[in-house]
């Protein structure tokens, strides 16, 4: 009698999930990103059904829809959401170990901030910091107050330049605190006001902010809420020197955070205050995840944190008792 033939378990290759490719995350990440699968196509130098058919088979291998398709571009899904951060940690982990190879004893460290402490507080550091620390690969992530603090704890970043109040889960060194002012061209009525204005005073005026989810604006928008001011805001931008601009060629008045460089505008600038006369203002920290990270990030803080340098014209303030954490702790 024969033996019976042995066969490997049908389908077991077929149960077997299959790898899901880096470059699909690239592609999901450009799309995500640029919010158009035309643009991302372009970036990538590849054509738009390449694109789609990376993400179907992400979609097909995750088995949730990730990306919605309609009139104003591409949107994330709830799940997609979770797969941005999810990729964008996969993809930095991916290019770090291949420079820790590549270059042993090598490292990276990634840093947060909004356009605005980008310009004014990171980059003027890591002009001194990058050439005695040759060792170390320096990435940047721009994005919004609200995000970065989720993108510390999620991983996506080491370190980042946050506004209180700080989360329980990270911890933080003092930067300094922001003045929040209203800057008006040489002609406009206020221009001339001796000392500060009051947000009473911006009943009538077309305003321009940064966008609600900088901390500068929540100030203004509450404080104005609070008068019974509805205020009319005309335009949002991250940047304030794009602000600035706008403001110059008088079509509003410009408010946010005095740690923007103003030289070269010729604009008049005034604390703000609320309708009983506080200044409206908010601290600054660098901040990294609480437990586990190695020595050389919190000492990154630390330089960063007690080396910032106010711009020209600013009086650094001392941290309001009342606003985010003890910086010491």
């Amino acid at each position: 009698m024969s033996d019976p033939k042995v066969e490997s378990p049908r389908g077991h290759d077929e149960l077997r999930p299959e790898a899901i490719r880096l470059e699909d995350l690239r592609v999901f990440l450009a799309v995500a990103q640029s919010g158009s699968f035309r643009s991302a196509a372009n970036q990538m130098f590849t054509s738009q059904p390449t694109m789609s058919r990376s993400i179907a088979r992400l979609e097909g291998q995750l088995g949730v829809p990730l990306l919605e398709r309609g009139p104003r571009g591409v949107q994330l899904t709830t799940h997609g959401e979770v797969l941005l951060s999810a990729a964008r940690r996969v993809l930095t982990a991916m290019a770090d170990l291949r420079r820790v190879v590549s270059t042993p004893g090598s490292r990276t460290l990634r840093l947060g901030a909004t356009a605005t402490s980008a310009r004014t507080i990171l980059a003027p550091f890591l002009s001194r910091w990058i050439p005695d620390n040759p060792d170390i690969h320096v990435t940047a992530i721009e994005d919004s107050e609200r995000r970065l603090h989720s993108r510390l704890e999620n991983g996506d970043c080491d370190v980042a330049i946050v506004s209180s109040p700080v989360s329980p889960s990270l911890d933080s060194l003092h930067i300094t605190t922001v003045q929040v002012i209203a800057l008006f061209p040489p002609e406009h009525r206020l221009a001339g006001v001796d000392g500060p204005v009051s947000v009473l005073d911006l009943a009538d005026e077309r305003l321009l902010v940064n966008g609600e989810s900088f901390p500068s604006t929540g100030l203004l928008m509450r404080a104005l809420d609070a008068a019974g001011i509805h205020g009319n805001v005309v335009y949002e931008c991250s940047a304030g020197q794009t602000l600035a601009a706008i403001a110059e060629a008088g079509l509003g008045v410009a408010v946010f955070g005095d740690t923007a460089d103003l030289r070269g505008f010729a604009l008049r600038r005034h604390q703000l205050l609320d309708a009983s006369g506080r200044p409206l203002s908010f601290d600054l920290y660098a901040a990294w995840i609480r437990d586990g990270v190695p020595s050389d990030i919190r000492n990154f803080a630390v330089e960063l944190a007690t080396s910032f340098r106010p711009p020209t014209g600013r009086a650094a303030a001392a941290p309001s008792p009342s606003m985010g954490p003890d910086p010491s702790s």
